[in-house]
């Protein structure tokens, strides 16, 4: 059992050897790229779950399809926090880089040279000394997307990017992940630029990826974004594609796993990706010979969680302020949750609305949801039993 030959691979991100149980999200991909060639309208995409799910690697996945069939493609994460990068200094940049790239495309006429016009102009407005449009030595197009205004001006630029797609028979897809950092006027632009495509049929998208609140955001931002993108839950794995997750990367370096060992671990994740990733890897490191078994299930579930509580939880935990881990804290007295606000309230001995700013800044930091009014729930599974395992209570 070679540490090199190790199949397993967590990590934010990161493509396990196996994507097991999300061909339904990457065939409606499919279907939305299919209907944008034949000239039909298709909505954006919205996928929001919980942390570890493979939100992030199911966004690169559809990044890489549309790169394979030539569309014009840009991908960012929304930053979090007071010194964040400006969205539209991260539009400029990542289509910046797709823009030069589809530049040697033979068709590339008129309509794409507008584009590159109106991009110089939107780019100038996230960088007036020209730093987001080096390569593309164009005037600008006076009059487009050069207000100020990031709802016109977004609409202005994927208006003309969808055009631009036309003329080069393929699309533009804008990528966000951790969409739910965007504050409203960011997410209103994104609404209002879909709208203005879709209504002209341009094949314009954006693939959004976020913490289960962004559908709720994204209504706030604007009424009628329900209408605007199709939403899809990405949740943990059905128990099948779990073990499939789990065995079939073992079974191609010719290494098996006994039944009651898969089932071990497979019961320990959760049927959470990232947490198979984990355990399947410190399970390969604990056996000494195919097949790995329940002793060696064991001991990788052992290592794998303390690995988890050191990395994966335990980042989360340190970004809470000392009264913002006593709400987390209380929280976990109802496991997985939801938690009643209320309730924390009465075991933390405070009112609650005076909890209001600590509730609002878990929210803001990714910890914590609201399913629905009145509750609050962890954004990381197994974030309640992290707390109990290390006596934090």
């Amino acid at each position: 059992m070679e540490a090199r030959n190790n199949p397993y691979s967590p990590g934010a991100g990161v493509r396990p050897v196996e994507l097991a149980g999300r061909d339904q999200e990457i065939e409606a991909f499919d279907v939305l790229r299919h209907r944008a060639m034949a000239g039909r309208p298709a909505q954006s995409m919205v996928l929001y779950g919980l942390r570890g799910v493979g939100k992030t690697v199911l966004l690169n996945e559809l990044a890489d399809a549309a790169r394979q069939d030539g569309w014009i493609v840009g991908k960012i994460e929304a930053d979090l926090g007071s010194g964040r990068t400006p969205f539209r200094n991260q539009v400029a940049a990542t289509l910046n880089a797709a823009l030069r790239h589809a530049r040697g495309k033979p068709k590339s006429a008129g309509r794409f040279q507008a584009a590159l016009r109106t991009f110089k102009s939107f780019s100038l407005g996230a960088a007036p000394d020209g730093t987001l449009s080096i390569g593309i030595e164009l005037d600008p197009e006076r009059g487009r997307a050069d207000t100020g205004s990031l709802q016109a001006d977004l609409s202005d630029l994927a208006i003309d990017l969808g055009g631009a797609a036309v003329e080069l028979g393929v699309g533009t897809v804008l990528l966000i992940d951790e969409m739910q950092h965007l504050d409203l006027d960011e997410l209103a632009a994104i609404c209002q630029a879909c709208h203005e495509t879709v209504q002209r049929n341009l094949p314009f998208f954006v693939i959004g990826a976020g913490l289960p609140n962004l559908p709720g955001v994204l209504a706030e931002a604007k009424s009628y974004s329900e209408r605007l993108f199709h939403y899809v839950r990405i949740d943990r794995l059905q128990r099948a594609d779990a073990i499939v997750a789990l065995t079939a990367p073992a079974v191609a370096e010719s290494v098996g796993w006994d039944e009651d060992a898969v089932d071990l671990v497979v019961d320990a994740s959760g049927g959470y990706p990232y947490f198979i990733q984990q355990f399947g890897q410190t399970s390969w490191t604990a056996a000494g010979e195919s097949p790995i078994n329940v002793i060696d299930a064991e001991d990788g579930i052992r290592r794998g969680r303390e690995l988890l509580d050191d990395g994966f939880f335990r980042a989360r935990w340190e970004r809470a302020t000392p009264g913002e881990r006593e709400y987390l804290a209380a929280m976990a007295d109802d496991g997985e949750g939801p938690s009643s606000t209320g309730e924390v309230a009465q075991r933390l001995r405070k009112k609650q609305a005076s909890l209001g700013p600590v509730r609002a800044n878990l929210i803001s930091k990714g910890l914590v949801y609201s399913p629905e009014h009145g509750q609050i729930a962890f954004t990381v599974p197994g974030m309640a039993e992290f707390i109990s395992r290390n006596n934090i209570i």
